[in-house]
């Protein structure tokens, strides 16, 4: 078959694209297969927050602690990274930068590792921690302390270094070196920040915005309250150690973060004031901000981790630095019980994907979904004696099935080799538990891979549900929540690099966010690859999927066809120039002369030459075709060199005509 091209335009790959197709290319168990989306996480950011130019746009870069060889590792996570440029405000520091981090469960420890460079290596300092959970007689012994945040007090020649331990209390420290630490008091309680508060911790703290603020000092940090909803508030100090809260927060969570926000930190970037913040949905955001921290802007995607590699799960406590003509980016990355310190640069943005729909071009499989069933030639239907979907009006019909995947019937192609992506459109209006549909990749009724837009415990997710011999893989960040205003119209995709099997929805059809984690694709081992819906064994009531078409990714050779100068059929009144060409009878044609009504291929001696057939060996010989002395044309097998001009004489046909066989092709 071939690559599909629709009107007639030409077909063009985004270059992360082409990279990827050319490198070494809840009731009954049938409910559980239902799956039901497991609460917030990583949300796909709103059109408009997908759109922003202003953001620096980072990639990853790696991780900096590998935890086996740390020699303080309490509990195997380490959070909360603060970068300090020791080697601008200290005399003989151990580097250029200090990175301070901690273990957040208990006992914790305040920690350092420090570099020559933002870009490591990183070395660990061999007295780790630098403030534990006890220090008399500055506190006594606390669960844990943990949040790191360091920055230059000029008035004191001192590092100010803030922490929390517990949960309910922000403190403060001093040193002069940044590695021992001589005083220490509290800045924030619960009860400075008014009742109800149960939580008062993970500050970062900055010079203030405002120059005309009588305040030197802002402080940013997480308040958790009784209603178990974490927000992001701000104090203000004037000497970064007694402290005013303002009464109302900065940022409160909304659908597309989930129930918290947290990790708050201002952000200057060309000339503008942001407040950035992590999220349940395991996403960074940022929000523009005026200099008095009153008028906030709309929430926008800093940035989100890839999904490939070591580039997982949540991206959290975000610090940005800046060392001369590089943009860094710190975070915590990872599970949040099992979390580590990585880091990511500033990038040129991604140029936007020139055919996202693969509308202008689709591999040899895709279908249209036209006719009155399906193509027989690309389908096969999975339980097909149970099978109630339609084709009609352009579209594939699938009435959510009141079963699992072991029980719904659903059509499947075949799974290809190597690298492959396929996108199709769902339109679907969940509204009740369990309804869902989606792209599913299928080896069994227990084993299998589902992309879905559905209804959950917490309303309208995306989910991305690995199942592997009825053990189900269904974490919150595979789940997350759609975007405020997702109507019922989504576009949803699956793209494997022959190793793994990433997900990702887009609710405009232009702008792909990252659902979930990969799926090991050798483990998983799928047969089938399709579209399906249903409901479980559930009493959510039956509703109907349609889906518009579903389009594969050409591959690179695919897109060069497409993108191949179109050829029109030939036309008996249509006036033709030299060197026009005509498509006719499965052939092309080029025009020697100026000609009009005369049929190509109706004389070999005619105005009209045929183009041969590109073989391995060559091109082939045509009749109609003009030789000049010395082309190579392949003709019964043999390749043969033309001797001098010829047109309409077969090689081989005479031993003193115009060709000398060349032999055998190989």
């Amino acid at each position: 078959m071939i690559p599909r091209r629709r009107g007639r335009r030409t077909a063009r790959l985004s270059t992360a694209l082409t990279m990827l197709l050319v490198a070494p290319l809840a009731a009954a168990a049938t409910a559980a297969a239902a799956t039901d989306p497991a609460p917030p996480s990583t949300a796909v950011p709103s059109t408009a927050a997908q759109q922003s130019s202003t953001l620096p746009t980072f990639a990853f870069a790696g991780q900096v602690i590998d935890k086996e060889s740390m020699l303080y590792n309490p509990t195997d996570e380490f959070i909360f990274p603060s970068i300090f440029h020791a080697g601008e405000h200290l005399t003989d520091p151990l580097g250029e930068w200090y990175l301070y981090y901690a273990p957040h469960d208990a006992p914790g420890g305040i920690s350092l590792m420090y570099a020559d460079s933002l870009d490591g290596p990183w070395t660990e300092y061999e007295a780790n921690p630098l403030i534990s959970n006890e220090w008399p007689p500055h506190y006594t012994r606390v669960s844990h302390v943990s949040s790191p945040d360091a920055v230059w007090d000029e008035a004191t020649g001192q590092v100010l270094l803030y922490f929390h331990g517990e949960n309910s209390t922000t403190r403060w420290a001093t040193s002069s070196d940044g590695l021992a630490f001589d005083d220490s008091g509290v800045a924030l309680t619960n009860a400075d920040s008014g009742p109800g508060t149960t939580e008062t911790s993970y500050a970062r703290v900055f010079t203030h915005p405002d120059v005309d603020s009588p305040y030197r000092w802002a402080m940013f940090y997480m308040q958790n309250r009784t209603d178990d909803i974490r927000r992001i508030k701000m104090a203000e100090s004037v000497d970064g150690k007694d402290w005013d809260v303002r009464a109302e927060p900065v940022v409160v969570p909304d659908s597309e973060t989930g129930r918290n926000v947290s990790g708050g930190n201002l952000l200057t970037w060309e000339g503008q004031s942001y407040v950035i913040y992590h999220a349940s949905s395991g996403v960074s955001y940022a929000r523009t901000v005026d200099p008095t921290v009153t008028e906030i802007g709309p929430q926008q995607v800093l940035h989100r981790a890839s999904g490939i590699g070591d580039d997982v799960g949540r991206v959290a406590a975000p610090e940005v630095v800046t060392d001369g003509d590089q943009t860094y980016l710190f975070y915590e990355s990872g599970d949040r019980l099992g979390a580590t310190i990585a880091y990511a640069t500033r990038v040129e943005p991604t140029p936007p994907d020139p055919d996202p729909l693969r509308e202008r071009c689709s591999g040899a499989s895709s279908d249209e979904l036209v006719g009155t069933g399906l193509d027989a030639d690309l389908w096969r239907v999975v339980n097909p004696t149970t099978a109630r979907h339609e084709v009609t009006d352009g579209v594939l019909t699938i009435p959510t099935y009141g079963t699992g995947v072991a029980g719904a019937a659903f059509p499947v192609q075949d799974v290809p080799e190597g690298p492959w992506e396929v996108t199709t459109q769902v339109d679907v209006e969940p509204t009740a538990r369990f309804q869902q549909a989606g792209l599913i990749l299928h080896r069994t009724g227990s084993t299998y891979a589902k992309l879905d837009y559905g209804y959950g415990t917490n309303g309208l997710r995306f989910s991305y549900i690995w199942r592997q011999a009825g053990s189900e893989r269904n974490a919150s960040i595979d789940t997350p929540p759609v975007p405020q205003g997702t109507g019922t119209t989504v576009w949803l995709r699956l793209t494997s690099d022959g190793t793994d099997v990433r997900a990702a929805a887009s609710v405009d059809g232009r702008e792909f966010a990252t659902i979930g984690r990969p799926v090991p694709l050798a483990e998983l081992a799928p047969t089938g690859i399709g579209v399906s819906a249903l409901r479980g064994a559930t009493a959510a009531p039956e509703i109907t999927a349609t889906f518009d078409w579903f389009r594969w990714t050409p591959t690179p050779a695919e897109a060069q066809e497409c993108a191949a100068p179109q050829v029109a059929d030939w036309g008996a009144g249509a006036t033709y120039d030299t060197g026009d060409q005509v498509q006719h009878d499965g052939s092309t044609w080029t025009a020697l002369w100026w000609t009009r009504g005369q049929q190509p291929g109706s004389s070999a001696y005619g105005p009209w030459a045929e183009a041969g057939a590109t073989t391995s060996c060559g091109s082939t010989w045509t009749a109609s075709a003009i030789y000049e002395a010395e082309d190579v044309v392949v003709h019964d097998g043999h390749r043969w060199q033309a001797a001098w001009w010829t047109r309409n004489q077969e090689p081989g046909a005479s031993p003193w005509g115009p060709w000398q066989d060349l032999g055998a092709c190989a």
